[in-house]
């Protein structure tokens, strides 16, 4: 009996958390390492659907539309501080595009736009995004460890949510140095360790449910609330090593979360400086330094 079937039992009211449940079924699916990371997406792909729902994919061009906004809706940092009108005319990366919806809004920019990602239902739905909306956009099906894509090819490389689901996020930061242009830059966004969420939802895991009695941790009980497979949290320190490592120089660092306020009922410039600290997105920008 696999754990998502205990605690199914445990509470018979309620449904299978769909975290366990998809991490239980890739792992029986898949054999290797990365192709469980791969299974999980291939059954729950991005496309901002609660994740207890069977249907979770779009059919029209109205529903990519309305796939953009919510992000965008979601997302203070995407809305307020991500400049996609700058990428005009530069050739992008969007690695781990999911269901495509930042390429499309890069290309809505004009920039020249290739998207990548690990599985079949990422680049068949990226396709379709692009398609349906008129937008020409490369997609191309590849792990982001071992792109097989050209050396020097890109000006820019975007990576919103993904690069901490990959079972070596090191190995994928090699391959984004590799495939940038000497000067080129880029823009990540990870977990972050030193967040409200890593602690709150983990101590809740830990102490609350009892998750502590059985040897768990605070890294192991993520597998409860996040997405993928791997869900590797980064502190700030960690994240600029990891990028310097491979030879990338970190620009800036911003921890961010989404709209929602970080706690419930705050509200204003007390919310805002709260996530400014311990938001549960770590958003990297780096270049590739030349010489």
């Amino acid at each position: 009996m696999t754990e998502s079937d205990t605690d199914a039992r445990a509470h018979p009211r309620k449904p299978a958390n769909p975290f366990l449940a998809t991490r239980n079924e890739a792992g029986r699916a898949a054999r290797s390492a990365q192709d469980r990371n791969r299974m999980w997406w291939e059954l729950k792909p991005m496309t901002y659907a609660p994740w207890e729902e069977d249907d979770r994919l779009p059919q029209d061009a109205a529903a990519f539309e309305a796939m953009e906004r919510y992000l965008l809706a979601k997302s203070p940092f995407l809305r307020e501080r991500f400049d996609a009108a700058a990428q005009k005319g530069r050739r992008v990366l969007d690695l781990g595009c999911g269901s495509g919806v930042l390429s499309c809004l890069l290309a809505k920019h004009r920039a020249e736009v290739t998207a990548v990602d690990i599985t079949e239902q990422g680049t068949r739905l990226a396709r379709q995004n692009a398609a349906l909306r008129g937008l020409p956009i490369r997609v191309v099906r590849t792990d982001a460890e071992a792109m097989g894509l050209a050396d020097q090819s890109f000006d820019f490389v975007l990576s919103w949510g993904v690069l901490h689901h990959s079972e070596s996020t090191e190995r994928a930061l090699a391959e984004v140095r590799r495939v940038l242009r000497p000067g080129g830059r880029g823009m990540m966004m990870v977990y972050h360790r030193n967040s409200l969420v890593y602690y709150l939802k983990g101590l809740y895991w830990l102490l609350l449910r009892g998750r502590i009695i059985r040897g768990e941790s605070l890294d192991s009980v993520t597998d409860r609330y996040a997405d993928g497979y791997y869900h590797r949290h980064f502190g700030r320190r960690e994240l600029a090593a990891c990028l310097r490592g491979v030879g990338l120089e970190p620009v800036r660092l911003t921890a961010t979360q989404q709209q929602e306020p970080i706690l419930p009922g705050l509200r204003g410039k007390l919310d805002e400086a709260l996530k400014a600290r311990l938001g549960w997105y770590l958003v990297a920008e780096f270049v590739r330094p030349k010489g």
